[in-house]
């Protein structure tokens, strides 16, 4: 039966027909990468019926009998029924677009697939919202964002949709839809595309690969209404992604945190199987070095009780929803134990991809060690299991901010990271319940200049935040100067054996230096961590070693600092210098600015009332998976003395009763030669009776 369109959809009839192939003339940062002569042919050839998007019409049978039994699908609907949704054109928050493509995303294919009254509700659900975004004068919500980023989340939701309900929807309906797809997608890209000014599409970060994804999307779901228009956008589409797929190279980490590797790595496998599911082929795209082995990020980057290293802007709570197609692509056994208890908004995707192999990392016998070479960053743990009983133990590091790929390091400006943090160095540590150490995170995204980094990548007013400078971090500073947050800091060396993990980092460009003159050493043994750090003659000030800590203190005593959090007990202990000693102190105030143009906001709605005033997030930790919600935080330091050459920090997460003996402190040249700590290292790393947890060979 034919579905009539809601009275204020009608209006759109009207329209005047939009010049759909009109070829771009010019398409910049196009390379040899993808296959375009094989895009070419495969867009001729195009003739499939929708549905068409992510999978094909013969797919239909077994995704509805997979939903009909799916509980989670269920709920996650009724979720979306009770939801009102923001009114389109409202300015509202980034999370209130992204919570409302999600929600069009779910009730479509509910619409699609169900056989009972809910196939009825979800297709009324969706047509209201489609409406909504029809009316919309634009889907660039943000004026402060420069990249499709708004724009795309909504694009690809009103595209799938677009094609799962195409036989449902009424020849009006279809039509409003596609012109507000030309006219708030596709024609914008193709400018954006031709201008040159614009350098999203030459970048390497999540905005550009949800901006590409949208856009690429969108075209293919337009591609019968306007071929050679979509034709072109592909083309550009597939350039530029070609170029950001390649910041998941050589290993799959991402410079931007695991939040920000979930959106880029959703939104990678969104445009790859859309391409797939349409053409018949991702055209490149899915061999692009590290996107088969980007699910190691998020397997070594959180620890023994889901919390992420959150370097960057990141948070340490993220989705592993990109897993629900990376799993099932490339049939990794443990992305598909990743999202063993997976119910997050992206709960259609599974039904869609549920093919895919499944077992734990302790059970493939994985090493419990990751050094990420391509972002220098290195994931280490004791044992990969989680229980408290089993005592395991996080540690992981990072170097600089530019991957090992991007050279020149600051000549281009699309090799900059928007949410990189003058951090070089920095690390976090966890118990089996608790982040012993900390990473800050990010602060508030509406405080002036926040992604503001200077012409030179250094000056702009992100510096002046807390929680973005060398301050804030667990690293060392130096006359109270930030890092150079724009280079390398690469790895020098490695090793992920059994109960010996370790790195060393040279620094040195982070504070302006010539290789060699700052170097960390940093090595997990046993159960106990060890930071090693050496800093050359020509170095000279103030040098201040820094750690954040939540915990409540107990101790302070010298080279000795105990902190306790219920029944675990968390000691640091300085090895090296004899006679140095740990202060313990409190970050400065937060501070609170006013806000002179609400147009700049980021996470608020412009339509926020007047006066605003933006503040710096408290100085706490995170609580219950709220930001700066939890215990005050406190700053555990040494004033490096002066003529002394090398710092040696052992840390011992829930140490109640441990009286093992520490590892040998030996200068990082020798680790670097391959005797890391000497032969007694093993011996170190357990208490007598004790039992360790190894990781498999």
């Amino acid at each position: 039966m034919d579905v009539r369109a809601p009275a204020s959809l009608h209006r759109f009839a009207g329209y005047a027909v939009l010049a759909f192939d009109n070829a771009l003339s010019t398409l910049p940062h196009e390379t040899a990468g993808p296959d375009f002569d094989r895009l070419g042919v495969a867009v001729r050839e195009f003739a499939a019926p929708h549905p068409y998007l992510l999978f094909r019409r013969s797919a239909l049978a077994r995704i509805r009998r997979s939903a009909r039994s799916s509980g989670r699908l269920q709920a996650r609907f009724e979720k979306c029924l009770r939801t009102a949704a923001p009114t389109i054109g409202s300015n509202p928050s980034r999370a209130e677009i992204k919570a409302r493509a999600r929600r069009l995303i779910t009730t479509a294919f509910v619409a699609l697939v169900a056989t009972d009254a809910r196939r009825d509700q979800g297709l009324a659900t969706s047509l209201t919202a489609l409406q909504e975004f029809v009316a919309a004068a634009t889907w660039k919500e943000r004026p402060v964002i420069r990249s499709f980023l708004d724009c795309a989340e909504i694009a690809v939701a009103v595209a799938l949709a677009y094609d799962w309900l195409y036989d449902r929807l009424s020849p009006v309906e279809r039509q409003a839809i596609e012109q507000a797809l030309v006219r708030n997608a596709l024609e914008p890209a193709a400018s954006a595309y031709r201008d040159r000014s614009v350098d999203w599409p030459a970048r390497r970060d999540n905005c550009t690969l949800v901006s590409n994804a949208g856009i690429a999307i969108t075209a293919l779901a337009m591609l019968p209404c306007c071929r050679n228009l979509c034709s072109e956008l592909l083309r550009a589409s597939l350039a530029s992604a070609w170029n950001s797929f390649a910041a998941f190279a050589p290993d799959g980490a991402w410079a931007e945190g695991p939040s920000y590797w979930s959106l880029a790595a959703r939104y990678a496998g969104l445009m790859v199987a859309a391409l797939e599911s349409t053409l018949g082929s991702s055209l490149g795209l899915a061999d692009r070095p590290g996107l088969a082995q980007t699910g190691d990020f998020p397997l070594h980057a959180a620890g023994p009780f889901g919390a992420a290293f959150d370097f960057a802007d990141s948070d340490r709570q993220f989705d592993v929803s990109p897993l629900l197609w990376l799993a099932h692509r490339y049939r990794r056994p443990t992305d598909g134990w990743l999202l063993r208890n997976y119910d997050g908004w992206y709960l259609p995707l599974r039904l869609i991809w549920p093919d895919c192999p499944r077992a734990s990392p302790a059970a493939l016998d994985l090493p419990t060690g990751k050094v990420f070479r391509g972002h220098d960053l290195a994931c280490f743990r004791n044992t990969w299991r989680r229980h408290p009983r089993a005592r395991p133990v996080f540690f992981a590091i990072k170097g600089g901010n530019l991957a090992a790929a991007a050279q020149p390091p600051t000549a281009r400006s699309e090799n900059m990271l928007l949410h990189a943090q003058a951090d070089a160095g920095t690390f976090v540590v966890d118990g089996a319940r608790r982040r012993w150490v900390i990473d800050l995170g990010a602060d508030d995204y509406d405080l002036p200049g926040y992604f503001e980094h200077g012409t030179n990548g250094r000056s702009g007013r992100r510096w002046r935040y807390y929680r973005m400078q060398s301050a804030g971090h667990n690293t060392l500073v130096i006359d109270g100067r930030n890092q150079v947050p724009d280079v390398r800091a690469p790895i020098l060396g490695s090793g992920v054996e059994a109960a010996l993990q370790w790195v060393v980092f040279d620094l040195s460009a982070a504070y302006g230096e010539p290789p060699g003159t700052i170097r960390r050493g940093a090595a997990l043994v046993g159960r106990q961590v060890l930071i090693e750090d050496e800093i050359g003659p020509a170095v000279s000030g103030t040098v201040l070693w820094t750690m954040h800590v939540s915990a409540d203190p107990v101790a302070l005593a010298g080279s000795t600092a105990h902190f306790r959090s219920g029944e675990d007990c968390f000691v640091a202990r300085i090895l090296e210098p004899a006679g140095a000693s740990f202060e313990l102190t409190r970050p400065p105030p937060s501070g609170s600015f006013a806000i002179a143009d609400v147009r700049q906001l980021h996470g608020r709605s412009a339509a926020t009332s007047w006066p605003v005033r933006v503040s710096e997030l408290p100085r706490r930790d995170d609580a219950e998976g709220k930001r700066a919600a939890g215990a005050q935080i406190g700053r555990l330091q040494i004033v490096w003395p002066r003529g002394v050459r090398r710092m040696a920090v052992l840390l011992l997460p829930d140490c109640s009763g441990w009286k093992g003996r520490p590892p040998p402190v030996v200068p990082l040249d020798h680790w670097l030669g391959g005797n890391p700590l000497g032969r007694d290292a093993d011996r170190a790393s357990a208490a007598p009776g004790e039992r360790r947890y190894r990781a498999p060979m």
